[in-house]
């Protein structure tokens, strides 16, 4: 039983950083990133960006519950490396049916996510055989046994709009169950694992800049498909310019201090339990900006709809929020300059109708620019990655009263 243990959980002393596997699992978030800002680009209704944002929401529970996976469990292990191949597998097969998850694949797109939960659990319970580490999966099983009923359920609806329902039902039970740790009436919590805080940083670090990645992806995509002009080549440019913007603020923010704040924070199991959903604020938030900016390098001159001035004004909005929970859980404040960031996005909105799409984009870089400028000034005095050694506590100019 010791053995059992041994072969797939983490030891003591092992290697802490992202294994090779993990890496190239990532490669299919890149599909589902690109086919979701495809298919909101081309959405016109409200409905067709819900459904959208709910099969973004599902594949991010993939990658996030193969994180804390690798987290817990040694990727060198071999039952752990067949488990993560087989949900990268399921992962690219959900990709491959986003795009009509609500027409004739949603059984497809939910059958896979139940039974990627359901694999997962019922390789890893034999393996601990004895052990008390084998009631982590149990309770998984348990609480993925009733969202995999909805997911197949919702699948066979032939509604889109009925299915649109069942499956939010089935999202929130998965997402209230990781949030909440699997609990069960009657029997005490799980225990708390031993976090691997470089690795579980890392991980959020890199699947950040491969969202980032996805937006320099599709506005490259998006110029190249079409003939050069001054306003597609201006909106380009404007894109590149807020990638760089949105990059900056993570990486030369509290996303660069992750590690450290999970290794010292005295309420570590809580950052590991919120990463994931502020996280999610920030992956959403880009992949509007992404699939805004592929609308307006298409038609620069045109005059923007509501989604289009939700999905830009509201990626930004939704990425300067993210950015400022994270701050308040690594660094237990919120930033006045996303505050006033988001106020400014809400206050474009108004005036979005009578601009073009492209003076629509250039306004939500300059909003991306003003918090930049703001947190770059306020950090000069001490503050910046090479200023903090990592063993005192995390100082930044704006946690002063």
């Amino acid at each position: 039983m010791d053995g059992g243990r041994r072969l797939i959980t983490r030891e003591p002393g092992a290697a802490r950083r992202t294994d090779l596997l993990e890496l190239f699992f990532d490669l299919a978030v890149i599909a589902t990133l690109t086919l979701t800002s495809e298919k909101m680009a081309t959405e016109q209704s409200w409905t067709g960006i819900a459904q959208a944002l709910l099969t973004l929401s599902t594949l991010w529970a993939v990658w996030v519950t193969t994180t804390s996976f690798t987290d817990l469990y040694s990727p060198q292990a071999r039952p752990v490396q067949l488990v993560i191949l087989g949900i990268m597998f399921g992962g690219m097969l959900m990709s491959a049916a986003l795009p009509t998850a609500f027409d004739n694949h949603g059984l497809v797109f939910g059958a896979t996510w139940a039974g990627i939960n359901w694999g997962r659990a019922l390789v890893v319970i034999p393996s601990l055989r004895g052990r008390p580490e084998q009631q982590r999966p149990k309770r998984v099983l348990l609480w993925t046994t009733v969202s995999g009923t909805l997911w197949i359920i919702g699948g066979l609806v032939p509604s889109p709009d009925t299915r649109l329902v069942v499956w939010l039902a089935a999202l929130t039970v998965d997402y209230l169950g990781f949030g909440l740790r699997f609990p069960i009436p009657g029997r005490p919590p799980l225990p708390r694992y031993d976090v691997v805080p470089e690795h579980l940083a890392e991980r959020y670090q890199q699947i950040y800049v491969l969202t980032l990645g996805e937006l320099i992806l599709v506005t490259v995509l998006t110029l190249s498909g079409m003939p050069f002009s001054a306003g597609g080549i201006t909106a380009f440019a404007t894109a590149f310019v807020a990638a760089v913007l949105l990059w900056w603020s993570y990486a030369r923010g509290t996303g660069a201090r992750l590690s450290a704040a999970i290794e010292r924070s005295p309420h570590r199991e809580r950052l590991v339990q919120t990463n994931p959903y502020v996280h999610w604020l920030m992956v959403v938030g880009v992949v509007g900006v992404a699939t805004g900016f592929m609308r307006i390098i298409e038609h620069p001159t045109e005059r923007p709809d509501d989604t289009l001035t939700a999905l830009i004004l509201g990626g930004v909005a939704l990425f300067l929020v993210g950015r400022a929970a994270l701050d308040h859980e690594v660094l237990g404040r919120i930033p006045l300059s996303h505050v006033l960031g988001v106020l400014a996005a809400a206050a474009l909105a108004p005036a979005a109708p009578y601009l073009s799409n492209l003076v629509l984009g250039f306004g939500t870089t300059v909003v991306l620019l003003g918090v930049a400028a703001v947190e770059f000034v306020r950090r000069q005095p001490s503050d910046g990655p090479a200023a903090w050694d990592g063993r005192s506590p995390p100082h930044h100019p704006e946690d002063r009263p």
